[in-house]
């Protein structure tokens, strides 16, 4: 699978239904890290944050399956039965089945609890990093940059941050004003790697900015402007990230399929 994503002149191959993928994974991957956190200073709200860990995973990967040109051909069990280390989506696959399994015995209380937190952030972090990995092995993409190994991960995580905030969990407030910065600072990074390499990656940012450059500075905007409004407007605190995060990342996703002629 990994090598057709990688194959020169293979055209547009993801629609909508992976950005939905894409956002969804970036909530269960960090909804499980902070279960891991959880886990690991004894949160009274441990079991809380591990079923629904367990229930975005799933829907997460219902959604990934459904969305698959071989979804009734059951072909993806494969990733269960192999040992592929080297490809993007058989790491991100059991990262998010070993988080949800993690989470159900955290969630039901049975084994040692911080010895399972600490696999869980392992697992969480891979699952969080699937989706940059996944993109930057598409070498005949220009858009999609080894950058993309720091912002999506970081990206993801702020998603689910974002989503606990605005769900009042307030003591995550400023882990979000941090990561909303950093994800705001890598966004401004990828433009300036874009428009300061090679002629493809210079031909690919008027390509992406012309379709979606004013989007994604938007989006970047709405990055910056949430620290600013933790103390006083701790909910717009935490949409403007989660809309900023997943209006930046699908962008990149979307567009960042564009191929030049003979790339």
């Amino acid at each position: 699978m990994i090598e057709f994503y990688a194959l020169p002149n293979s055209g547009i191959f993801w629609s909508w239904p992976k950005l939905v993928h894409y956002t969804l994974v970036a909530l269960a991957g960090g909804t499980a890290l902070l279960t891991a956190l959880a886990a690991l200073r004894h949160d009274p709200k441990l079991r809380t944050y591990a079923i629904l860990a367990i229930v975005l995973i799933a829907l997460d990967m219902l959604v990934l399956w459904a969305g698959s040109p071989s979804a009734l051909r059951f072909t993806h069990i494969w990733l269960f039965l192999s040992f592929n280390p080297q490809s993007a989506i058989w790491l991100g696959s059991w990262g998010l089945v070993i988080s949800a399994l993690l989470c159900l015995l955290l969630a039901l209380n049975l084994g040692p609890r911080r010895v399972w937190g600490g696999i869980l952030v392992l697992s969480a972090l891979v699952a969080l990093l699937y989706p940059g990995l996944m993109m930057a092995v598409n070498v005949n993409r220009p858009l999609w940059t080894p950058l993309l190994l720091a912002f999506f991960p970081v990206t993801g995580l702020l998603i689910a941050l974002a989503a606990a905030v605005v769900l009042r969990q307030r003591w995550l407030a400023p882990w979000l004003a941090g990561l909303s910065l950093a994800s705001a600072a890598l966004g401004a990074l990828y433009l300036a790697d874009l428009a300061l390499g090679h002629t493809e990656a210079r031909e690919a940012l008027a390509h992406f900015w012309h379709l979606g450059g004013p989007l994604f500075a938007l989006g970047l905007a709405l990055l910056l402007a949430s620290p600013a409004l933790i103390k006083r407007l701790p909910l717009i605190a935490g949409l403007l990230p989660l809309v900023g995060a997943v209006l930046t990342r699908s962008l990149i996703i979307d567009i960042g399929q564009f191929q030049p002629f003979g790339f």
